[in-house]
């Protein structure tokens, strides 16, 4: 995600633009699985990296470091065998989410994966959003992940791992040619 916004950031560069105005406009989707903690710090790793690149293209206004992330809860891990253990799975992944600061969220419906959704499940997929809203009160912190030695620590450690990740794409000739390579399939 980062290689491609770097792409994003140098193609538009040369066109002219400048980077204020492109990478305020720049909006990444992550999936968040179920590793509650490891999407927290992946969430916020992708946040500290993004405002380094940015910084490295000259941008001069630190509103355009700040990433725009949208998140999305996965369809990977849900079963069809027990659905409703589905609500318990996105409840956690949209905490996620929000704890680790993501601007907007869409929670899959539980059943989503394997049938057509139903207003009753759009419903509740709708309802997690504003239980951790009005009855958590996750809306009313600014950064309930700061601090946590656990978070901060995975979050570095993610940091030091992606960016050597980046860095190689780069020195491949960046995103486009290590996608026509095989490079990057390779890696996923």
């Amino acid at each position: 995600s980062l290689a491609q916004g770097s792409n994003y950031l140098t193609q538009l560069t040369e066109r002219g633009l400048t980077v204020d105005k492109i990478a305020s406009k720049i909006k990444f989707q992550f999936a968040v699985g179920s590793n509650y903690f490891l999407e927290i710090a992946k969430l916020r790793a992708a946040r500290l990296l993004w405002a380094h690149i940015v910084k490295a293209y000259g941008c001069s206004c630190e509103e355009a470091c700040v990433m725009n992330i949208h998140s999305i809860t996965s369809n990977w891990n849900k079963t069809v065998y027990d659905a409703y253990v589905n609500l318990l799975r996105t409840t956690t992944e949209s905490m996620s989410a929000i704890i680790a600061g993501a601007d907007s969220l869409t929670v899959n419906p539980f059943n989503s994966t394997f049938e057509e959704t139903t207003e009753f499940s759009e419903r509740l997929a709708r309802n997690q959003q504003l239980l951790l809203k009005e009855e958590s009160y996750l809306d009313k912190i600014v950064d309930p992940a700061a601090g946590s030695y656990y978070i901060e620590n995975l979050t570095h450690s993610i940091v030091h791992h992606a960016w050597k990740m980046f860095k190689e794409v780069e020195a491949r000739g960046g995103m486009i040619a290590c996608i026509k390579s095989g490079y990057i399939q390779d890696e996923i």
